[in-house]
């Protein structure tokens, strides 16, 4: 099935654009924001896609995702969608259309071994830790930048809870951090080592068929995640609800002390908790999709 979505013109665009406080950096100098045709076409029926790779133990990966994108010939900046703890490739649907409706080719997929239940392969709960993810991670945005209809100059990073925290600690890579066009997070987990540091290392099992592995205690309990990801440079959108119970204010506020306050546009949303529905939904997907907008040139 097709769809049909009448997009605003270039005012639109720069309007959006004015939405974000975090939009400084000196790479967006002498760049003009790109604009759409007034009909665009996307397509609604996701394509799986499949992501191969060896992971650093040797393991033959396969990754199980969806493409969202549009039907318009031509390449296109890309958006990475990362869930969070026990997540699936299907939790960002929203996101994917509306951003695909805005001219963004969008990849959500499953992390291997994160959940119970999910369509990635090569890997087990025993063995997955947030390191694991963020090689997954790494061979998604290889493998997308690759693809004909992708500008590989435009990736976007997006992700929410643990997926926000592990999209975080991968933009900081120094390898690939300038390759990084920007990063978007929903309440990102970054409590994450706190929550484990001085644990016993022992494993958990929060859910029927999935557990937390000592393998995953050890990775992250001596882990400075504040100065990991200060070392991306770019800039960062962070959505957070002030009743969420889990990731603290602490954190986000030292996020946004780690990132620079100049580079961070973020927005609380009042009432909302540890997950967005409804108004709140709308109001997240909208504030990262200006984010994208603000920083994606033609």
């Amino acid at each position: 099935m097709k769809k049909r979505l009448w997009v605003l013109g270039a005012a639109l665009v720069l309007a959006l654009a004015g939405l974000c406080t975090g939009c400084k950096g000196d790479d967006m100098k002498n760049r003009v924001l790109r604009e759409l045709p007034e009909e665009f076409r996307y397509e609604t029926e996701y394509q799986n896609h499949l992501v191969d790779y060896t992971d650093s133990e040797g393991n033959e990966i396969t990754l199980f995702g969806r493409l969202c994108a549009p039907l318009e010939e031509g390449k296109y900046p890309a958006v990475i969608l990362c869930h969070g703890f026990n997540g699936r490739y299907t939790d960002f649907p929203t996101e994917c259309e509306t951003f695909a409706g805005r001219g963004y080719v969008c990849y959500a997929y499953d992390f291997c071994g994160a959940q119970a239940g999910g369509r990635s392969t090569g890997r087990t709960s025993a063995d997955y830790t947030p390191f694991t993810m963020k090689e997954d991670l790494r061979a998604v945005i290889s493998n997308i930048k690759k693809l004909p209809n992708v500008d590989g100059t435009q990736i976007f990073l997006f992700g929410g809870s643990q997926g926000g925290f592990v999209t975080a600690l991968t933009a900081a890579d120094k390898d690939i951090k300038d390759k990084i066009a920007g990063l978007a997070m929903y309440f990102p987990a970054l409590n994450i080592p706190d929550d484990w540091r001085g644990k016993p290392e022992v494993e958990t099992s929060p859910f029927p068929g999935f557990s937390i592995s000592g393998k995953y205690i050890r990775s992250v309990q001596d882990l400075d995640v504040y100065k990991t990801i200060a070392a991306y440079k770019k800039d960062v959108c962070i959505v957070w609800g002030d009743q969420d119970a889990i990731v603290r204010r602490e954190y986000i506020e030292r996020a946004v002390e780690a990132y620079g306050e100049a580079r961070v546009d973020l927005t609380v949303i009042p009432g909302a908790g540890h997950g967005f529905g409804g108004s709140a939904l709308t109001t997240a997907v909208q504030k990262v999709l200006a984010f994208l907008e603000a920083h994606t040139y033609a």
